[in-house]
């Protein structure tokens, strides 16, 4: 789960037209930029060696706030939630949920999706940048852009 040049980019394309609002990550972003990236985008004092993405959304992006949900406290995530389960109704709902490549993981993806969906806020947005061929190996499913149409 990571923030590399590609994802970077769709969210500066997103934000030419829409607020980002309060964020949530699926998964804590990790910056996965090469040194040319870093310093051609002038993330290199923003990023100050933090090796995850907060920042960026918050400076660059303009994000009003980020959280970040994972299954573990391995990354120190904001919230601890295994979205192979329903979340309870009434949980804290954002503007934008970010799923740059947690979903190929979670087995039970039917309610993973409802999950993604209960989290975020009536006329809210979610993005999804997700594995959708030749990535064998990688998690448990690949996504063709039709299931999210």
């Amino acid at each position: 789960m990571g923030l590399t040049f590609h994802e970077y980019k769709f969210i500066e394309h997103i934000t030419q037209n829409n607020d980002l609002g309060n964020v949530l990550t699926l998964g804590r972003l990790e910056v996965i930029l090469n040194t040319n990236d870093i310093s051609n985008l002038n993330l290199s004092n923003i990023l100050n060696n933090n090796k995850y993405a907060e920042k960026i959304f918050t400076e660059i992006f303009k994000a009003k706030s980020v959280s970040s949900l994972d299954n573990s406290s391995y990354e120190n995530a904001d919230e601890i939630i295994d979205l192979n389960l329903p979340i309870n109704k009434g949980y804290k709902e954002f503007d934008s949920v970010i799923d740059f490549g947690t979903s190929e993981h979670i087995f039970n993806v039917s309610q993973c999706l409802k999950n993604i969906s209960s989290l975020c806020k009536i006329n809210g947005q979610i993005i999804h940048c997700l594995p959708s061929n030749n990535s064998c190996g990688h998690g448990f499913w690949q996504f063709s852009p039709e299931l999210f149409f």
